[in-house]
């Protein structure tokens, strides 16, 4: 029996999907410890995926992520990379046991990097791995590992690379621990608190490091004693002391032993000279030493004699020492040199070019940060400059003028060329036309204005051009940018561009790839390339500038390689571009803030994996937020879909996004309840804000456990219930709004003992009972707003510990008792409002030692006393340390646009002559004033108000105060509320008034005062009679009564008399009879009347109205009347 035709070929196929199978299996036994691998390490409770997370997801392990196999048939595991793979917030500590890695006996490269490993179990540490005899690179970097690591290593007699940097090393190392690691190559400890090595030679012989090549140990506590200690090391190449405590003058001879190195580093440190390179013994046997960092040391000239022997140096790096113009000449011995950088010193003046003639192979050098002026003598008598193999040189942070651009023409080979930020200096950009080889020109950060020469067209080689932070001007398309054709970044931003939204001028620019015109200004283009298609495809696109940009570019259409967009704030219209996202899977971020798009937000029909952050903020989109977005924007870290017309629900699948830190919904046209998976998955969640929609619902939240929630905004919406037990969790809270709801129940204890909270705003609710008594136990709270609820109770010992306080609104409420005495230890209060309660009792003192308090409210209240004479609302000076930004803005600031901060955007209301004006922003923070109005005050006003030369308000109306009217109120030079009615004060109104120019509302009504009325002039032109009337005494305009007669007497008390005066016989049957009959034919004509005329009846009512009120502050201010019958009146 034999095959037939099908069986070779059926048989070959079986053969290949078997090879393919293999290609990509592992030995079963490594497949199963891999598995304990990633049991081991844990997955991330904040469910975003572990980079293991696909680990056991098929059988064939070599194609797992971070594992590579060997070529061969066996396809043993050759390399584990397991670096940050652990979520170190799960425990502070962790302990590995090392043996779960022993079935890997093909291991090459093990990487434990990153993941918080304190240490080993015991008897299963790094000892155990001495079986792996193939180990070779051990990565255990950015751990907790202390000196007892170094004795497991001993074993690892294979291992040829070792990092053990960023971890808790500390004090003495005694470096025999390394002498069983005698094929080490290289090994890092840098990023440590050590502080000396103990011999590495000994009576034991020397150390058997002697194939180590590059040791890093930068970044401890060395002192010049390291330098000694390193004699044994004759293989050394590299060799990093970087951030040490050297010091002092150094002793080069110490480094004769290492012949081999090639790369020293020694920045950092305090080393002021170095002596002995050569000397009595023979040269340097440094003489293969390349590269040297001497940076950011005390260096002065004297060291350049030093390094003379150095015939093979090609990098030298001297940034941020003491050098001065005569280093230059120091420099003739270092032929040799190609890097060279003078950054950061003392050179200044005019700098002599020969002094670098020497230096005929140096190929990049750097003199910025210093205060140079000009080059003289690039060329001369001797010949041409010998810098013709020059190809970088950087010059920014100097004082370089005009006259120096003409020498660089002397450079042929100059690609790169920095001139940015050439301090009080024009620079002419004409002369840098000559050099036509230039690859990268940098001149941002000027002071040069006008148009771009068109010389620049020259520069055709040109492939990177920074322009920015200038004063340039024009229209865009007529400039020599588009003659560019090599140019591949373009930055144009913070200048006086016209560009036009088309991007029609960059068409034929096709190696563009990062355009940046930020801050200049867009046009709508009525150029004629809809049709033309743009030659580049760009990578990075930023134009959040002015102007309108019209309809949204089609030009995008044809870019599929974006991965920044920015174009916010150019007003473009059109509906959203969706077609954007369907084009560009490589978009990681895009901004269209502040524009005027409209349509849908639709998205593309595949994910966009490496999409970051979304901000289409301030548009006006309208419909739901498509359901799917969670899962095509997967790995959003930021989300802005605030201050559009968005309505339905919040999708839940936003809980997918796993990495959101900020999402803000604020302020649309949302429905429903909040989504609970949205607070129980989106655990990378930092700032939340959905205030301003129509959600609704409780908040429950039982699994609330954002323990990365700083921000938590939800104002504004019709939200009910109590606020959550599960909220103190959220142990980062740093700003809490939850106002203007239908929240209920008190206050919750917890709220004291949130030791990160400042920001708390839960007015406008309906929250009852008093103040917990540790509400200000954390000691954080910075601003706190409670206004318009029911609370009640005292405030005695509820306000205790709050030393933080800037602001404090418990306005609209029912407190009682008396303001507590411990407001004054308050020291940062700057805006007190206390209006609208029942609280009694005298002013305290206390008030007067907040000197950086500037708005008092304690209106309608029961208090009573004297008005205290040293209260005095903060000066200027405080204004300005008052708008330092608040609490919010800290906590956005690693934001990529800005959010709203509630701290600014809060509003707070006062009331000016019975109209409640609401202010916030930067408005509320340069308002200040006093409101004692509709207390019962008594006593004289004191004279000391009048010195209050920076409010804006004083109200003491409705009160019982006495005496004139201080004259020192002339002082109040910038008060624009000045309203004194409703009290009893007499004498003459002060004629200074008059210069208070500033003032635009004015109340003296209802007093004794007497005299003549202001003039009408200035601003007491714009004041009616309704300010003065109910002083009878007063008279002038704009009162009827005038002044042109003697001002009667008051009427005398009649005198009494025991005579009975004299009456006539009356008939007061007929009396009452005739009377009544009268009294309603009278009321049956008004009636009459008032219903054929609608303008008298309107009149009628209107005075039936203002009888009442007068009756009613009759009697507020004449009788003891409880004050529940006074609460929430109107204080006309």
């Amino acid at each position: 029996m034999g095959f037939n035709r099908f069986s070779l070929p059926a048989v070959a196929v079986i053969m290949m999907i078997n090879a393919m199978l293999l290609s990509q299996g592992c030995l079963e036994e490594e497949r199963i410890a891999l598995l304990q691998i990633k049991t081991s390490f844990g997955d991330h409770p904040n469910d975003i995926p572990s980079p293991l997370f696909s680990w056991g997801k098929d059988a064939l392990c070599c194609s797992w992520k971070r594992v590579t196999c060997s070529n061969s048939t066996t396809r043993r595991v050759i390399e584990i990379n397991l670096y940050f793979t652990r979520d170190r917030s799960m425990e502070e500590y962790w302990y590995l046991n090392a043996s779960i890695f022993l079935p890997f006996q093909e291991l090459n490269v093990l990487d434990l990097s990153g993941n918080g490993i304190a240490g080993c179990v015991a008897n299963e540490g790094f000892e155990r791995l001495s079986r792996l005899a193939k180990l070779e690179v051990l990565l255990l970097s950015d751990n907790y590992f202390n000196n007892s690591i170094l004795s497991s290593m001993k074993e690892l007699s294979s291992l040829k690379y070792l990092y053990l940097d960023f971890n808790q090393l500390q004090g003495s190392i005694d470096t025999k621990e390394f002498d069983s690691l005698s094929n080490l190559e290289e090994l890092s400890l840098a990023k440590n608190e050590i502080q000396d090595f103990v011999t590495l030679t000994g009576s034991e012989g020397p150390s058997r490091l002697n194939k180590l090549e590059v040791l890093d140990l930068s970044s401890n506590y060395l002192n010049n004693s390291i330098l000694s200690s390193l004699k044994g090391l004759s293989s050394l190449k590299h060799l990093n002391l970087g951030g040490n405590q050297v010091q002092g003058s150094i002793n080069m001879k110490e480094f004769d032993s290492l012949s081999n190195l090639e790369v020293l580093w020694l920045a950092g440190n305090k080393i002021q000279n170095v002596v002995a390179l050569t000397g009595s013994e023979g040269p340097s046997r440094l003489n293969k030493l390349q590269s040297l960092d001497l940076s950011f040391n005390n260096f002065n000239n004297s060291i350049l004699s030093s390094l003379e022997g150095l015939n093979k140096l090609e990098s030298l790096d001297l940034r941020y020492n003491h050098f001065n113009n005569s280093i230059l000449s120091s420099l003739k011995g270092l032929s040799s040199l190609k890097h060279l950088n003078l950054g950061d010193n003392q050179l200044q003046g005019s700098i002599n070019m020969k002094e670098f003639d020497l230096l005929s192979n140096l190929e990049e050098l750097s003199l910025s940060g210093n205060n140079i002026q000009n080059f003289v003598a690039l060329t001369g008598y001797e010949g041409p400059s010998r810098l013709n193999k020059l190809k970088s040189l950087d010059l920014g942070y100097n004082r370089i003028n005009d006259s120096t651009l003409s020498f660089f023409k002397g450079f042929s080979s100059l690609r790169h060329l920095y001139l940015y930020s050439q301090m009080n200096v024009s620079i002419d950009t004409k002369g840098l036309c000559e050099l036509k080889q230039l690859q990268k020109l940098d001149i941002s950060y000027n002071n040069i204005t006008g148009s771009l020469p068109s010389c620049f067209s020259n520069l055709t080689n040109l492939q990177a051009l920074d322009i920015s932070f200038n004063h340039f001007t024009g229209n865009i398309s007529l400039s020599p940018i588009g003659s560019l054709t090599s140019i591949r970044d373009l930055n144009l931003s913070d200048n006086h561009f016209q560009i036009p939204i088309s991007l029609g001028p960059f068409f034929n620019l096709s190696k563009l790839k990062l355009l940046n015109g930020d801050h200049n200004e867009i046009y709508e283009s009525t150029e004629l390339v809809h049709n033309l298609i743009p030659r580049f495809q760009l990578q990075r696109l930023s134009l959040p500038c002015i102007g309108s940009g019209g309809i949204f570019p089609k030009s995008l259409y044809y870019q599929h390689d974006l991965q920044f967009v920015d174009l916010s704030n150019i007003k473009m219209t059109g509906e959203f571009p969706s077609w954007l996202l369907q084009n560009n899977t490589k978009l990681e971020k895009l901004y269209l803030v502040n524009n005027s798009l409209s349509g849908s937000f639709q998205l593309a029909n595949h994910s966009l994996v490496r999409l970051s952050h979304l901000d289409i903020s301030r548009n006006h989109i309208q419909n739901q937020i498509p359901i799917e977005i969670g899962a095509c924007f997967p790995r959003l870290v930021f989300l802005n879909l605030s201050k559009n017309n968005f309505s339905g629900s919040i999708p839940s699948s936003i809980s997918n996004m796993s990495l959101l830190e900020v999402l803000d919904l604020s302020n649309n046209g949302l429905s429903g309840n909040i989504p609970e998976q949205l607070v129980e998955n989106c655990l990378s969640l930092g700032v939340l804000m959905l205030s301003n929609n129509y959600l609704k619902g409780q908040l429950f939240w039982k699994n609330f456990n954002l323990t990365y929630l700083t921000e938590l905004i939800l104002r504004g919406n019709q939200l009910t219930g109590i606020l959550p037990n599960s909220l103190s969790n959220c142990s980062a809270l740093q700003a809490l709004d939850v106002s203007l709801n239908n929240l209920s129940g008190k206050i919750p204890r917890w709220i004291g003992y949130m030791s990160s909270l400042q920001y708390l705003d839960l007015s406008e609710n309906n929250l009852f009972g008093s103040l917990p008594s540790n509400f200000c136990s954390s000691r954080m709270m910075i601003e706190v707003y409670l206004s318009k609820n029911k609370l009640e109770g005292s405030l005695i010992g509820a306000l205790d510990g709050c030393l933080s306080l800037k602001r404090l609104d418990l306005s609209h409420n029912y407190f009682k008792g008396g303001i507590p005495e411990s407001i004054g230890s308050s020291l940062e209060l700057s805006v007190l409002l206390l209006g609208y309660n029942n609280l009694e009792a005298e002013i305290p003192r206390q008030l007067c030692e907040l000197k950086k308090l500037r708005l008092i409210d304690l209106s309608h209240n029961n208090l009573c006393g004297h008005i205290l004479p040293c209260l005095q609302p903060r000066s200027e000076w405080y204004r300005e340390w008052d708008s330092a930004p608040g609490p919010s803005t800290m906590l956005l600031a690693s934001a990529p646009m800005p959010l709203e901060d509630p701290s600014v955007n809060k509003s707070v209301e006062i009331t000016i002559k019975s109209i409640s004006y609401s202010f916030k922003g930067i408005i509320l923070n340069l308002i200040s004033g006093i409101d004692l109005s509709c207390n019962n005050l008594t006593g004289e006003i004191p004279f000391e108000l009048g010195n209050l030369n920076n409010i804006e308000l004083l109200n003491l109306s409705h009160n019982s105060l006495t005496g004139p009217i201080p004259p020192t109120f002339s002082n109040l030079k910038k008060i624009e509320t000045l309203d004194l009615s409703y009290n009893n004060l007499n004498g003459e109104i002060p004629p200074q008034l008059l210069n208070l120019n500033s003032l635009s509302a004015f109340s003296v009504a209802h007093n004794n005062l007497s005299g003549k009325t202001p003039e009408m002039v200035a601003q007491f032109s714009t004041f009616n009679k309704s300010c003065y009337e109910g002083n009878p005494l007063l008279c002038g305009p704009p009162l009827a009564k005038n002044c042109t007669g003697a001002i009667p007497p008051s009427p005398l008390p009649r005198s009494q008399t025991h005579k009975k005066e004299e009456n006539g016989v009356i008939d007061m049957e007929a009396f009452y009879v005739t009377f009544s009959v009268a009294y309603i034919m009278v009321l049956l004509a008004i009636g009459a009347v008032l219903y054929i005329n609608p303008q008298w009846r309107q009149a009628w009512f209107y005075f039936i109205g203002q009888s009442i009120n007068n009756c009613y502050y009759f009697l507020v201010d004449n009788l003891p009347v409880p004050a529940r019958f006074r609460r929430f009146q109107p204080c006309v």
